[in-house]
């Protein structure tokens, strides 16, 4: 149960650091008594009335949703176990276009349905669109025993947080970027770790937590990426009170230069509104790694002090991990991206998508030499699912003539979303720029006025460039395209379709794709090579991101092969060809 304990105190410290400054929630009477702070005192008291105040804030450059909902949760231990409050669900928040909205809650906690140990009480605000936000946890705490008094009374053989022996080992020294070893403290006993006269122990530490072993008084902690020294130290005390007089020495943790003189990752893709590299399930991006050769500084390696200069001798890293972390989920732990050791990831795709919802990830990369670790820079990403049939199509090329000329874009067709529970339903379609020269892309931005089912692009801006008396003309800026659905009285989409590509060539494209749309065959026509049936292969994907179907081709010349697609759903549909010696091939097209 000790674990417990300290689990409950990580998780109000989690959530305080998380959360606090979207979703506050104040106490204003405990049972008829006036009280502006927690934590929550059932004392004896079989049911208890709560009043409470919500605020829900968003930061001045959020968008923010005219209605969401908001609920008071009770729980003993982790959020994952958290109920609904009575009184604790009132319905819809509204924010009437404002940034802040507030709300009061009457509630009812119960004496039976909390620990000795206590529990807390938080509130949750859901967008429209499916994102949550929390308030950090308000602690509830209570008598051993419905007839007992407010105060606490420990047996005469119960250890005194006080005078217990609390000392912690040892000082460390840790390269940057690699992890420390456990933290140890002085073990104890607890026999009365159930009740309020318990012992509850708080450690001070730096970094993100891997495994608290309460029986063994040992701290885990994850990579330390930060430069800089720190110290840890446990806090003995009561259960009940939540205060903590006994504190252990303080051990010092020196970070040292690693000999991985750098580990950063990277990724061309837009940025959403909260800071997130955006990822569509049919379009996975690759991550950039800086590559292996000569990264590790041997003369840093035997002297973390030495100062780095030319001439110093180098070599390469032995290997790299890739690793992600699902946000939001009781399930807080990095998961290893099986046979994956190179320097880049070709693409990242999860294994645990809900494909109902946006999924939020960290990412990072973990650099290996002899026994020194590096933990990469983390990036944040959303990787989006297709969902409510919002789906569009298709890539566009537009040829440029020996006239000068580039031909218009046609018009993008939108499938006919799935309507909201009230039927409403409103479109919004964006763009993204492609610089032609750099490969940079933009973020994605509204188009003003684009709010119908279909959209037709501006045409591409054509220049000229000399070089060397020869004119040829270009575009030098390119598009996709994307459309989203939100609801009524809402700023926030509920889904993203597929991105599509509007570009140019001198030519006509090497690779063409007919009819489209199409209702039984569709062509695949390569002008450049040839296709070999032993080395092609064919998968049809729906926008659901799952294979439909895999290799039902037929060859009909080596530069010419048929599809039949008349058993498929109407809808867009993704083709990717893999052929021997070229790479993936990635075409669109529309079962009607």
């Amino acid at each position: 149960m000790k674990k417990n304990y300290l689990i409950l105190i990580f998780a109000l410290l989690f959530n305080t650091f998380l959360f606090s400054q979207t979703v506050t929630l104040t106490p204003t009477a405990v049972n008829g008594s006036n009280v502006n702070s927690g934590p929550i005192n059932l004392a004896s008291t079989p049911n208890s009335t709560i009043s409470l105040g919500v605020k829900v804030q968003f930061p001045s450059n959020a968008t923010v949703n005219d209605y969401g909902t908001l609920k008071i949760y009770y729980t003993n231990l982790s959020i994952t176990n958290a109920n609904v409050a009575a009184g604790g669900d009132t319905g819809n928040l509204l924010f009437n276009g404002g940034q802040v909205a507030n709300k009061s809650f009457i509630i009812n906690l119960y004496w039976n349905d909390f620990l000795t140990t206590g529990g807390f009480i938080f509130a949750e605000y859901k967008t429209s669109t499916g994102s949550i936000y929390r308030s950090s946890n308000l602690a509830v705490i209570k008598n051993a025993t419905m007839t007992g008094g407010t105060t606490l009374n420990p047996p005469a053989d119960a250890p005194n947080p006080a005078n217990i022996s609390n000392t912690l080992c040892c000082n460390q020294t840790i390269r940057l970027g690699d992890k420390p070893e456990p933290y140890k403290g002085s073990v104890f006993l607890n026999p009365y770790k159930n009740e309020p006269y318990g012992i509850n122990a708080k450690w001070e530490y730096k970094g993100d937590i891997i495994e608290l072993d309460n029986i063994n008084q040992t701290l885990s902690v994850d990579y330390i990426t930060e430069p800089g020294n720190f110290t840890v130290q446990r806090s003995l005390g009561y259960v009940y009170g939540n205060t903590f007089p006994n504190k252990s020495n303080a051990i010092t943790i020196t970070v040292v230069p690693s000999p991985i003189v750098t580990n950063e990752i990277s990724i061309n893709a837009p940025v959403d509104s909260k800071g997130y590299f955006e990822i569509m399930a049919t379009n996975p991006k690759q991550i950039f790694g800086t590559r292996q050769g000569g990264q590790v500084n041997l003369n840093i390696l035997q002297n973390p002090n030495h100062t780095p200069q030319r001439g110093d001798l180098t070599t390469s890293i032995e290997s790299f991990e890739w690793q992600y972390k699902k946000i939001n989920t009781a399930k807080n732990e990095w998961i290893t991206i099986n046979s994956n050791h190179a320097y880049n990831l070709e693409s990242f795709i999860p294994t645990d998508i809900d494909e109902a919802e946006d999924n939020y990830y960290l990412l990072r990369r973990i650099a290996t030499y002899q026994n020194i670790k590096r933990a990469s820079n983390t990036l944040k990403i959303v990787y989006r699912t297709i969902r409510k049939n919002n789906t569009i199509c298709c890539d566009q090329t537009l040829i440029i003539s020996p006239s000068n000329t580039i031909d218009p874009p046609s018009l993008i067709i939108g499938s006919d979303a799935t309507p909201e529970t009230n039927g409403y339903l409103k479109y919004q379609w964006q763009s993204q720029s492609i610089d032609s020269n750099s490969g940079n892309i933009g973020n994605w931005i509204n188009i003003t006025g684009a709010t119908s089912k279909d959209y037709l692009p501006a045409p591409l801006l054509l220049v000229s460039n000399s070089r060397r008396g020869e004119i040829s003309w270009s575009t030098p800026i390119t598009y996709n395209y994307r459309r989203l659905t939100i609801r009524e009285n809402s700023y926030e989409p509920t889904s993203y379709s597929n991105e599509v590509n509007l570009n140019s060539l001198n030519q006509y494209p090497e690779i063409s794709l007919y009819p489209n749309p199409a209702s039984s065959i569709i062509n695949i026509e390569n002008k450049k090579f040839a296709y070999r049936s032993d080395s092609t292969f064919v998968s049809i994907i729906n926008s659901m991101g799952e294979t439909v179907n895999s290799n039902n081709v037929s060859f009909i010349t080596p530069y010419l092969i048929s599809i039949d697609i008349s058993n498929l759903p109407m809808g867009v549909y993704f083709i990717n060809i893999q052929s021997t010696p070229t790479s993936s091939t990635k075409l669109t097209f529309i079962k009607q």
